[in-house]
Order: C-alpha cells, then sequence, then structure tokens
C-alpha cells in the first residue's frame, strides 16, 4: 500500500526505514514523505505510532 503517491512511498518502505532510523523526524526524510503536497505525512506517522505500539505491546508480553 501507498504511503505517499508524489514520491511513490510504500508502507514497506516506511517500516523498513523505520527498523534502520531512531526517530519520526529522520525516518520522514530520509524517504522524502511530506517533500511535495505533504497529504501523507499524517499517514505516516499514524502507521508509525502503530508499529511502537505494537512494539511496545510485544516487549511488554516478553517481559
Amino acid at each position: 500500500m501507498y504511503i505517499c503517491i508524489c514520491n511513490g512511498i510504500t508502507e514497506e518502505m516506511l517500516e523498513t526505514a523505520a527498523k534502520q532510523s531512531h526517530s519520526e523526524r529522520e525516518i520522514l526524510n530520509r524517504l522524502g514523505v511530506g517533500n511535495s503536497c505533504g497529504i501523507c505525512v499524517i499517514d505516516a506517522i499514524e502507521k508509525l505510532n502503530q508499529k511502537n505500539l505494537a512494539k511496545q505491546n510485544n516487549n511488554e508480553k516478553k517481559s
């Protein structure tokens, strides 16, 4: 699924960048999310937050 149509950024690309980066800003800058029309920024941040919540829940279950 595309996150950013303008730059052809997919959800998979976002997930891969999230594994290699530390902050939302770094991930968005690295991929160029929001560099064109900017509509995708909110969706990208929501996806990143959902992934972070899922990671936290998995870590809590393991503890």
